[in-house]
């Protein structure tokens, strides 16, 4: 749901008297962090990989992504992400829209949305825009979209990144994303196991496959999250510090799951508020990013990134 990259390091320390101006200046001029190792991946079952790497347009996606490169060519990244999402608004909401089949396949799907989808193909879209057609834009955007959706662009079930936080990791590494999270005011921290899909195992379709069984409850065995986030009582006093584009994830106290909604904040007139793709309801705006995120079940706090740009695309 890839290969590191060499980034410059961020040292920083904020006390707790830091003043807004200062820690507004530290986003501004925040890099990646240091490539880290990532968990060791369990061989796969077989020894290869159980995927289709050609691409699968699902209904009018191709040219929906022509359009959306053209419309938003020139903008600054991070009013780009706004105007992608803003685009998309009222799309329809689809659960587990990449376990269709018994082959993983690289599914691109803009006209049915999960919040991680949303997320995952918007920011694709974004840094597929500074070229000459709308055929090198597609398949910018084709690439982009199987980096960040698979360890190594490797096309298969045991190598997708199924949990965000996983994957906002990978995407760091590779030059996507900043995870502010860290340095932000009243930033906390936990330890947290993730296993939620091996304990669910019914849950999901393509792991009634054995060979897929065997590699995510392999890979869950001794995957542990060491999560930084923003408890929900924070959170007011780190608004000012966000802008137009930055990604959210809501923290949860599920058992074995790190995050259970994800999506993009939109900045207007001072209040922050989110547009995400929302089981019930597809692609909305809610109003007042802090008070939605509180009344949703489970949420202890949350997480954000701030996407930068990437042109460089994966194999």
């Amino acid at each position: 749901m890839r290969k590191p990259t060499l980034l410059l390091v961020l040292t920083v320390l904020i006390t707790a008297g830091a003043s807004f101006a200062a820690a507004n200046l530290l986003l501004r001029h925040a890099t990646p962090a240091s490539p880290r190792v990532a968990a060791a991946l369990p061989p796969l079952p077989g020894g290869v990989a159980l995927g289709d790497p050609t691409p699968k347009f699902v209904g009018e996606t191709r040219v929906l992504a022509a359009e959306a490169i053209d419309a938003t060519a020139w903008a600054p990244m991070n009013q780009a992400l706004v105007q992608l999402a803003r685009r998309f608004l009222d799309y329809p909401f689809k659960g587990f829209s990449l376990d269709g089949g018994p082959k993983e396949q690289l599914v691109l799907d803009l006209s049915n949305f999960d919040c991680f989808l949303f997320v995952e193909q918007l920011l694709a879209l974004s840094n597929s825009r500074k070229v000459d057609t709308q055929d090198e834009g597609v398949e910018r955007f084709t690439q982009h979209v199987r980096r960040l959706r698979y360890v190594d662009g490797e096309v298969d079930y045991c190598r997708r990144q199924h949990y965000f936080s996983r994957w906002a990791e990978a995407a760091e590494r590779n030059g996507y994303l900043v995870n502010l999270t860290p340095f932000l005011p009243g930033a906390s921290s936990r330890t947290v196991a993730l296993n939620f899909m091996s304990n669910h195992i019914k849950s999901y379709k393509p792991m009634q496959l054995a060979r897929n069984k065997q590699c995510i409850t392999e890979l869950e065995k001794d995957l542990v999250l060491n999560q930084a986030y923003i408890p929900l009582a924070a959170l007011p006093g780190v608004l000012p510090s966000l802008r137009n584009g930055d990604i959210f994830a809501l923290v949860t106290k599920v058992p074995g799951l790190d995050v259970t909604h994800v999506g993009f904040l939109e900045k207007r007139d001072g209040v922050v508020d989110a547009i995400h793709a929302a089981e019930g309801a597809g692609v909305i705006r809610s109003k007042n990013f802090a008070t939605y995120a509180a009344r949703v079940p489970d949420v202890i706090g949350v997480a954000i990134w701030r996407p930068r740009p990437n042109q460089g695309v994966g194999s």
